[in-house]
């Protein structure tokens, strides 16, 4: 699960100098509506499976938003290889199991069941009062969309944000899912925010700049005529879901260089152009209204000559 910024850092305005004008064509004939449908209660993770503290403490610590990159011991990396392997296989179960005509709710079934069948808990049920299982953001839907109960439309492209707890760490990764027809400029935009994720992880190595990231990432979308979403970030993964480092996915001066032990996730948004942004009463929900997003993530360690993807999945051959 995303970021949301806690500490403002310079911004540079190069990216949206580079950005073609796009004139306010109407994307969707559909468009997201707040309140339309309705959300089904969190489905139950049985007793066995190990919760994350902030389950059950009276006062959750969610993360840790300040101070230097955690650099992590060889024996926790090992969880966390396991971790963001069961993250991947989920993603690609729920990737897979997209079609027309089914619900985010049904898609939020599939990832509890995968999940747990790992004996892994779903993260995002109890994270800072989320409802449900999996971020589903669909179409206009930046981010931390709801699984409800509206089904998929031909045309409709989605986000699926899957985070799991097993053994005491987190495991967080992300992938798009389309419905045919799709909408070809809607389809250039998930290409090209994919292929920022690859090039921002390919210059990950010891004494990088965690800065570098944003520029990687800017300079994609700026080629392509797309705009970055700068309201989230990308983060350090541990026992804690967020922790340092923040990655940040525009041009920034973030302080500091990678160094070997790191583990944090890339996970651009990129949109068809800059324009407002708008949060639903549900305090998750962000949408930028009949503008089309796109997100991928990954989760990334930093080794003694370079880098490992954690979450890689079995069909990906870029990275």
């Amino acid at each position: 699960m995303l970021l949301r910024f806690s500490k403002q850092y310079q911004f540079s305005q190069i990216g949206r100098m580079k950005q073609r004008k796009r004139s306010h064509i109407k994307y969707f004939s559909k468009p997201i509506i707040e309140g339309q449908y309705g959300v089904v209660p969190a489905r139950a993770v049985p007793s066995h499976i190990q919760r994350p503290n902030y389950i059950s403490e009276t006062k959750p610590v969610y993360g840790i938003y300040e101070g230097a990159p955690v650099v992590h011991s060889q024996d926790m990396i090992q969880k966390l290889r396991k971790a963001a392997q069961i993250a991947a296989k989920t993603a690609y179960v729920a990737q897979k199991s997209v079609k027309q005509g089914m619900t985010t709710d049904d898609l939020d079934k599939i990832v509890h069941e995968f999940i747990i069948s790992q004996n892994a808990y779903p993260s995002p049920i109890g994270f800072m009062g989320f409802p449900k299982s999996v971020c589903t953001s669909v179409n206009e839907v930046c981010c931390h969309g709801i699984p409800n109960l509206r089904p998929l439309d031909g045309g409709d492209s989605l986000n699926i944000d899957v985070t799991i707890f097993y053994d005491g760490v987190h495991g967080d990764t992300s992938v798009m899912a389309q419905v045919p027809e799709m909408n070809p400029e809607i389809t250039k935009l998930i290409d090209t925010t994919q292929k920022a994720l690859y090039e921002a992880i390919k210059i990950c190595k010891p004494g990088q700049k965690f800065s570098k990231i944003g520029d990687i990432v800017e300079e994609v979308a700026g080629d392509e005529g797309f705009t970055v979403c700068e309201l989230f970030t990308g983060h350090g993964i541990g026992e804690l879901m967020h922790m340092p480092p923040t990655i940040i996915h525009n041009f920034n001066d973030y302080p500091g260089v990678m160094v070997p032990g790191n583990v944090f996730t890339i996970e651009p948004i990129l949109l068809m152009r800059h324009d407002q942004y708008l949060m639903w009463k549900d305090n998750f929900t962000v949408v930028s209204p009949d503008n089309p997003s796109a997100q991928w993530e990954h989760m990334v360690l930093i080794t003694e000559n370079g880098y490992e993807v954690l979450t890689k999945r079995e069909d990906e051959t870029g990275i």
